[in-house]
This record gives structure tokens, C-alpha cells and sequence, in this order.
């Protein structure tokens, strides 16, 4: 009777259904996805081969010469990362803990005003104590640095943002002169220590203190100076981009300080610019084309789908945005942002200065070692972002949009194109989502309201149903007709007929 009364309880409780359906789900989805996820590693080990036979075509080598070079060439730039990142975090938590301990063991019962003026430095203590610790005791070690580097640059950190609260230091001390400090003494332990770990830490306070600066300056003659921090992006470039150059296979170490670079680039677009002023655009279109050139230049060399991921995000960005200005309603806000010259400041000034200095960056720098090592772009999707601050300042609404679509369209094409030619899964399947994804966007503007608002056409709905239905029948025939991978019905009787026996 127990038991019965406890399932009715649980079948009617609605929190619980909804727990367990979402598990559930989360659960059948994970799995579902596991064949995908094979499928690319299997893709990506098709794709290393290839590039590596490609190298050796010529040479006259033996099998175990081959092998040999195979293996060599296998092997990550940075040998048994797991084991390297097990023994960082084991230190990690270990010195972590043994100052917990020690920081229970001399808290004081009355914890008064004076006693926090104190305690504010403890945490620089604790940082200065293991750098010399590590410094003395492990001084070649790159574990033991790399510790040091963590452990004083955030030791260090929080003791200055603490004192600059504790002390009242806010009431005459800017907080952007107070972030310059912080990312100056960040910048000099990385190339004192060559620390990576600390280089990924300047790069979050740098995104951080970006937004925070767009929200705690005054509004002054010197409303300029927080986009002074684009200094700090230059000098991060100059301790990374000579490793990146020199390193053989992009690696979850090079990998991460993609996705944090990027992280601070758009930061500091969107919160250390003047877009509030009318320069949203002008700034996607400088910014946009130098993070996809950057990509190319320093990440295509990845065998791995995973080492790409600033590429892959700066084409999904640049795609987005093409996505979102085709559709008039955001096309006709975006027009209207636009102010090249009104309300003009010296600020103003300074962000263009800024974006005249990216535009030389972006197409010069990056440009160089593209052309060097003879990597590829594709200029269609390079230029989009130009293109479409070009329409949206000068043409109206009713054709601009239009033209972006019709761009999106062929830049979409171009990848099917290329993707059926090289016989390449995820060029194919990038083209495939553009155009199906400017047709969306384009009907969506169209037949939006009547499909889902009140009192929706069920005619509109149901015609709308069938057009797509027939849209993705259309492209499987197309793409099969360009790309066949799949035999005749008796040769894969055939097949599976012989692995049975």
C-alpha cells in the first residue's frame, strides 16, 4: 500500500517528471551523438593521413623508415598533456589547501576592521611565498614556474583590488589606471617566468576589465583612456605569435589561448570602442575579417577539428552576421546605429585610430604569413563583413537586405561547391547550413507572423511545411547526383553478406 501511494506521488509530481524527462533526454542524447563524435575522430585521422602522405609522395622510403616518421610525426607538440595537467592541478590543490589549513589555524575569534587591513596583503604573501619556494628549490622546473606564475599573479591581483576597496583608493585612483597596473604586472611575469598559465590569466582580466571599464568611468576629457588596454593585446601577440609559428600541430594549449584571445578581442570591440557612438559596424567590419585572418594564419595548420575553434568560431561570427542583416527589421536598426561623424569626440578619434591600426595588423601581419606558408583563404567570406557595412550604410532597407541574402546565398554555393569537389564532409556541411539558413531567415521574415502569431493560417502552415520538405528532398538529390558514396543495393548485400561469413 506503501509502495503504490509513494509511485502516485511520484507520477503526479510535475518537478519530478520534469527532472527525470530532461535526464532522460540529456542521456538518449548523449548517446545519439556518439556516432557523430566517432565519426569526426574518424574523419579527422582520414584527414592527418592524407596531409601526412601528401608530404612524403615523393620520398622513396621503406615501411619501418615510414612507420618511424608516422609516429614521430604523431606525437603532440607538447608530450603527455594529461599527465602534465594532472600534475599541475594535484600542486595546485595541494598548496591551496595547506594555506586554507593554515589560514583556519590563525583566524582570530574577533574579526575586526583592523584585522582586514592586515589580511588584505595575505594573499600577496602567500604569492610571493611559493614563487620564492619555486624559485629556489625547482628553479629549471616548468611545473613548479608555471605554479609560481599562477600563484603571484593572482595573489597579487586580489591584494591590490582589496586594498583599492579597503583603503578608499577609488576616490582619487581611476579604475583604469588601476586595470593598466594589474595587466603591466601580468604582462611582465609572463615573459619574466614564460609563463602560459599566466598569460591565460592576463587575457581574462583583460576581457574583464574591458567590460568593467564600459560601466565604472566617468564621462570625461579622459573617457578615452580604457581603450588604451588594445596596448595589452599587442603585447600578449608578441609573446605568442613566435611560439605559434614555430609549433608543428596546434594543441589544447595552443587551442585555449585562441579561444581567450578571441574572448578579449570581442571584448574590447564591443566594450572599448566607441560603438555607442555609431561605429558597431564599422567595427564587426575591421574586426570580423582580422579574427578570420588570424585563424587562418596561425591555426589552420591543426590536424584536428578541436585545435580549429577560433577559426571555426570567426566563420560562424562572420555568417551571423549575415544571417541577422538580411532580415530588414535588424537591417533597419543597424542603418540607423550608423554615425561616422556625428557626435564626434576625441575618443571618437581614438577608436578610429584604433580601427586604422587593426585594418594594418590584420591585413599586413596576418596577411605576410598567410602568403608565407601558402595557406588559403577564401576571400568571399573575408570581404562579407565590408560588404555588409558598405550596403547597410548606403542602400535602403527594401534592397539592401536583399543583397546580403543573394550574397549569402553564393557564399553558401562557393562551400557546397568546394565541398563537392574536394570531397570535403564539413566544407559540404558549412555551405549546406548557410544556404538553408538564408532561406530560413528569408522565409521566416516572411510567413513568420502567419505561421506562428495569433490566430496563425493554417493553410500558410501547412504550405509552408511542404515547401521545406520538398527544399531538403531537392538538395539530397542535387548533392547525390555531384557526390555519390553509395554503391548499388547488391554490391552492399555483398558486403554485408560476406562480413557475416
Amino acid at each position: 500500500m506503501m509502495s503504490s501511494s509513494f509511485l502516485n506521488m511520484l507520477l503526479f509530481n510535475s518537478n519530478f517528471i520534469a527532472v527525470f524527462g530532461t535526464v532522460t533526454i540529456s542521456v538518449l542524447f548523449y548517446f545519439l551523438l556518439l556516432p557523430v563524435i566517432q565519426s569526426l575522430i574518424i574523419y579527422e585521422k582520414k584527414k592527418w593521413l592524407q596531409k601526412h602522405f601528401s608530404q612524403l609522395e615523393h620520398a622513396d622510403l621503406d615501411a619501418e623508415t615510414l612507420k618511424k616518421q608516422l609516429l614521430e610525426a604523431a606525437e603532440p607538440g607538447h608530450s603527455y598533456p594529461i599527465y602534465k595537467f594532472l600534475k599541475f592541478s594535484f600542486a595546485t590543490v595541494g598548496i591551496l589547501s595547506f594555506f586554507a589549513g593554515l589560514l583556519i589555524l590563525i583566524w582570530p575569534e574577533d574579526f575586526s576592521s583592523d584585522t582586514y587591513d592586515k589580511f588584505v596583503f595575505l594573499p600577496l604573501l602567500i604569492g610571493l611565498s611559493v614563487y620564492f619556494v619555486c624559485r629556489t628549490v625547482y628553479e629549471n622546473h616548468r611545473l613548479w614556474r608555471e605554479i609560481s606564475a599562477l600563484f603571484l599573479y593572482l595573489g597579487s591581483s586580489a591584494t591590490v583590488l582589496m586594498a583599492y576597496e579597503n583603503f578608499e583608493l577609488i576616490e582619487w585612483f581611476r579604475k583604469d589606471i588601476l586595470s593598466f597596473g594589474i595587466l603591466a604586472l601580468g604582462i611582465f611575469l609572463v615573459y619574466h617566468l614564460n609563463s602560459v598559465i599566466a598569460s591565460y590569466i592576463y587575457l581574462v582580466f583583460l576581457a574583464l576589465a574591458s567590460v568593467l571599464l564600459s560601466f565604472g568611468v566617468e564621462d570625461n576629457w579622459l573617457s578615452f583612456l580604457p581603450q588604451m588596454l588594445w596596448a595589452f593585446v599587442a603585447l600578449i601577440l608578441y609573446f605568442w605569435l613566435p611560439k605559434l609559428k614555430l609549433i608543428k600541430d596546434i594543441g589544447p594549449r595552443e587551442s585555449i589561448f585562441g579561444i581567450l584571445f578571441l574572448v578579449a578581442v570581442l571584448s574590447l570591440s564591443f566594450f572599448q570602442l566607441s560603438g555607442s557612438s555609431g561605429l558597431y559596424i564599422p567595427i564587426i567590419a575591421v574586426v570580423f575579417p582580422g579574427v578570420y585572418l588570424f585563424s587562418r594564419a596561425y591555426f589552420s595548420k591543426s590536424s584536428s577539428l578541436f585545435g580549429r575553434s577560433v577559426e571555426i568560431s570567426s566563420i560562424l561570427l562572420i555568417v551571423v552576421l549575415g544571417f541577422l542583416m538580411s532580415v530588414e527589421e535588424l537591417y533597419s536598426m543597424a542603418q540607423e546605429s550608423i554615425a561616422l561623424f556625428e557626435n564626434y569626440s576625441f575618443a571618437k578619434q581614438v577608436s578610429y585610430l584604433i580601427l586604422i591600426g587593426l585594418f594594418i595588423c590584420a591585413f599586413y601581419l596576418f596577411s605576410e604569413e598567410i602568403e608565407l606558408n601558402e595557406i588559403s583563404i577564401n576571400p568571399k567570406l573575408l570581404w562579407f563583413p565590408l560588404f555588409v557595412f558598405l550596403v547597410v550604410y548606403i542602400i535602403p532597407v527594401s534592397f539592401g537586405s536583399y543583397l546580403i541574402w543573394f550574397y549569402l546565398l553564393w557564399l553558401g554555393y562557393d562551400y557546397v561547391s568546394f565541398g563537392l569537389s574536394s570531397h570535403s564532409e564539413l566544407y559540404l556541411y558549412l555551405g549546406v547550413l548557410i544556404v538553408l539558413g538564408a532561406f530560413f531567415f528569408r522565409f521566416f521574415d516572411f510567413f513568420g507572423e502567419d505561421m506562428v502569431g495569433d490566430g496563425g493560417d493554417q493553410t500558410v502552415l501547412g504550405i509552408s511545411l511542404m515547401f521545406w520538405g520538398v527544399l531538403y528532398i531537392g538538395l539530397v538529390i542535387y548533392l547525390r547526383e555531384r557526390w555519390l558514396v553509395t554503391g548499388p543495393l547488391e554490391e552492399e548485400d555483398a558486403i554485408d553478406a560476406g562480413a557475416i561469413h
